[in-house]
């Protein structure tokens, strides 16, 4: 148990525990009446939530940025479900769900057509959409992540700002757009969230690549086009993703994940993957510096961490 509180609501004795499986609230029951006890229960976590709302607006609030400026904030690594995710839609968009196909007929005795193998298209492309936002998500998650491991100052460096700015502003944060590998993977990250992830998060208009809108040419008929300029994609769009795009973008996300192992991210990366929490207070900034002095130094500090982790959610204080 971390900590507990006793108090009387109408008179009933209850108490709030924080035990190692959550919190527990405990009302004791009068004359065996336990839908009375139910009813005081609802009633006072109610008035709990009443509460934190004026907390938050009399206390915490005011006091964030402060909290902010000062490093005291930990970030609740998230890595393992958002990588679980991410590889949950690329598996569907990678190898579709078999759809057997449904032979119909026109007319009498006229002509078939199936539509087993369009479904399986059509699914495949719907889940490279969602893995894509999902490995976008991914990409965000860690480069916050990363930065106490690349020397972040909270006090100089807003990083409730940085949560909150855009993928692309993280980006160039953490990495060097002046260098050529930096660059080139950022570039290579633009093309595919302008097709594949700003295209259906804003509606479905599409810049350049497909059939979004479609202009009226006399003499032609309706032509599918692109937003961003007319003149350069013009034509007959049938599908909207090939086996050939989704090759392309996670051999992309693939060269990224292995590009994350290499000197600058591999120290944050051993860290984010062990699952571990990341704060941005001093003492911890400190420490991480120094345990990259040398891949044995880091990770005897991971393991380390990882033991005092275990204990605190063990509550073996």
């Amino acid at each position: 148990m971390a900590w507990w509180v006793n108090f009387l609501f109408h008179g009933r004795q209850c108490e709030l525990a924080l035990e190692k499986f959550g919190l527990h609230l405990y009302i004791e029951i009068v004359d065996n009446d336990e839908a009375d006890a139910n009813m005081a229960a609802n009633k006072i976590v109610k008035k709990l939530g009443s509460s934190m709302r004026a907390i938050e607006s009399l206390v915490l609030t005011p006091a964030a940025p402060g909290l902010f400026r000062e490093g005291k904030a930990t970030v609740v690594n998230q890595y393992s479900s958002l990588r679980r995710s991410y590889e949950y839609f690329r598996e569907r968009a990678s190898s579709p769900f078999l759809i057997d196909d449904e032979v119909k007929h026109l007319g009498n005795g006229g002509t078939t057509f199936q539509l087993g193998n369009r479904l399986m298209q059509m699914n495949s492309f719907h889940d490279l959409v969602a893995s894509v936002n999902a490995y976008l998500s991914l990409l965000e998650h860690i480069l916050v992540l990363a930065l106490p491991f690349q020397s972040f100052d909270p006090s100089k460096d807003s990083l409730d700002k940085f949560i909150g700015s855009r993928w692309g502003d993280k980006y160039g944060q953490v990495f060097d757009l002046t260098r050529k590998d930096d660059k080139r993977y950022y570039d290579r990250l633009i093309e595919v969230v302008e097709r594949w992830r700003n295209t259906y998060a804003h509606g479905g208009f599409e810049k350049g690549h497909g059939s979004s809108v479609y202009l009226h040419y006399q003499g032609i008929g309706a032509i599918p086009v692109g937003l961003s300029s007319a003149t350069e994609r013009v034509g007959i769009f049938l599908m909207p993703a090939t086996d050939e795009d989704i090759t392309h973008v996670f051999k992309l996300f693939d060269e990224i994940d292995a590009w994350f192992t290499d000197d600058r991210m591999h120290f944050a990366m051993e860290w984010i993957t062990s699952g571990l929490h990341v704060r941005f207070d001093p003492t911890f900034r400190t420490e991480v510096i120094e345990a990259m002095e040398s891949p044995e130094r880091f990770s005897k500090y991971v393991e380390y961490n990882a033991y005092l982790d275990d204990r605190a959610v063990n509550m073996d204080f």
